[in-house]
């Protein structure tokens, strides 16, 4: 594979942020000009960088008090806003529409780095930029900052934003159905979930391992807020303090589900597949979603179906080429062994075009996403209201016809 450069640039306000590639394990962000920093893998706590001033690292929450001041407070009224459908060009001279796609390191977004790899984004005149934001809720605000333009979230951030007014986005997909990748692995000498008794147990807070890990408690007859004592984990450190001992049990999802497994003695004690929400629905407790830009969608909606028709011929590649997608992506976005990529992505059901009027229906996901809703705002407390998530829903941005098999 030719070697690219590893950086990747997006304006925010008067700003530039610099992320570069995972480098074992790393992610750099230099925000310039002369203001370097550092992310954590995942959104993790701050790692070390060459530094050439005496400034702070930036850390998960700082970057994203950032982000919201770069992309709008910090802004001078005066000062230009970005254009997202500025054209940049290729090495032949043809023009391309940038579009800046987050996510992390969740096998969910293969479509998007297949799309890069195998330059289906670039044949549809798209330059897609890549950047990992580990948590859900912290892509939520990079899409509302108006910097980005696509990302693929969980199902609870999204909703959790419906529910505090965040109307910058269109809820238009739900690519996949993967439940079974994420757990609740306890350390040696706890053999059940009731033994978590005045335990503490780790996991990012408003993510679908908040769900399982209540649904699990609960089936156990625990109560999560007060049998035993919840830990706020960044996603990037929860295999960290597990390891460390400063948790007894933790939940996350691939691939950090799997460096959890591997600490020595460790017992699985369930699973996303064990809950209610499976049981009722056969869905993860928090599915994948796709969202866009509203801004960057109604300024020009022909080209966001450009957009879409690029990502689901992606999928479909993804779909009918596993083994070289795992090949593709390894050592690039996942950091995983071969073997165990390949496996883990032939347990995914993707959802095509032609799925998702079926799939994003009351049939469909819908009901999915009213059961959740309950279960945010009537047992979690976290949300002031129920949204009527229909008004996001926009799948007049979806190619009509479904997409010729890859070949």
């Amino acid at each position: 594979m030719a070697q690219r450069s590893p950086y990747s640039e997006v304006p925010l306000g008067g700003f530039r942020l610099r992320l570069i590639r995972q480098v074992k394990g790393e992610l750099d962000l230099n925000i310039s000009p002369g203001f370097p920093g550092v992310i954590g893998h995942e959104s993790a706590g701050a790692l070390p960088c060459p530094m050439t001033r005496n400034l702070p690292t930036v850390t998960g929450l700082t970057l994203l008090a950032l982000l919201a001041a770069a992309s709008g407070c910090g802004r001078s009224p005066d000062a230009p806003s970005p254009v997202p459908d500025a054209r940049t060009a290729d090495s032949q001279g043809r023009s391309s529409i940038p579009v800046v796609a987050v996510g992390s390191q969740w096998y969910a977004h293969f479509p998007v780095w297949i799309g890069i790899e195998r330059k289906i984004f670039a044949q549809h005149g798209f330059d897609v930029r890549w950047q990992v934001i580990g948590k859900s809720m912290d892509r939520m605000n990079a899409i509302a900052s108006g910097d980005v333009q696509f990302a693929s979230l969980g199902e609870i951030a999204m909703l959790s934003a419906m529910a505090h007014g965040n109307d910058r986005f269109y809820w238009v997909g739900n690519q996949d159905i993967a439940p079974g990748f994420e757990g609740l692995v306890a350390r040696p000498g706890i053999a059940r979930i009731s033994d978590l008794k005045g335990k503490k147990i780790g996991f990012p807070f408003a993510s679908s391992v908040d769900i399982t890990c209540r649904s699990l408690l609960k089936l156990n007859g625990l109560d999560p807020d007060r049998d035993v004592e919840l830990v706020n984990l960044e996603v990037g450190d929860v295999p960290v303090a597990f390891r460390a001992g400063n948790v007894d049990a933790a939940l996350i999802w691939e691939p950090g589900f799997s460096q959890l497994c591997e600490v020595e003695g460790v017992r699985v004690l369930g699973m996303d597949t064990d809950t209610e929400i499976y049981k009722k629905f056969g869905t993860m407790t928090g599915p994948d979603v796709l969202i866009l830009s509203q801004a960057w969608v109604d300024q020009d909606r022909e080209r966001a179906r450009r957009f879409m028709s690029a990502y689901f011929e992606a999928l479909e590649w993804v779909r009918a080429h596993r083994e070289e997608a795992a090949q593709a992506v390894q050592g690039v976005y996942l950091q995983q062994d071969l073997a165990l990529i390949t496996k883990n992505l032939e347990k995914f059901v993707w959802h095509g075009v032609q799925d998702q009027r079926r799939v994003m229906s009351e049939d469909g996901i819908f009901r999915q996403a009213e059961f959740v809703l309950d279960i945010l705002q009537d047992e979690m407390k976290v949300i002031p209201k129920k949204p009527d998530f229909r008004k996001w829903v926009n799948l007049d941005v979806l190619p009509d016809l479904p997409l010729a098999p890859p070949k």
